[in-house]
């Protein structure tokens, strides 16, 4: 298989990263290798089952403590 373009360049990535920092906004950016945008989407050739596992591995838990803190 042909090696896929990112779907964000690093360096945008980076700029967006600085911007959120700088406006005070808590944010976390992860890319998930070998994956393309889409890759979630249960109905989409996109779909990539373990990385959607890992994915929900990190919003899940927060929400659970923000509903507790509620």
């Amino acid at each position: 298989m042909p090696r896929r373009k990112p779907d964000i360049a690093p360096e945008a990535l980076g700029e967006l990263n600085r911007s959120l920092d700088a406006a005070g906004v808590g944010n976390t950016s992860k890319i998930y290798p070998g994956t393309v945008h889409g890759f979630t989407m249960s109905d989409t050739d996109a779909l990539a089952p373990a990385a959607l596992r890992r994915h929900w591995d990190r919003p899940l838990p927060l929400l659970a403590r923000t509903l507790a803190n509620g």
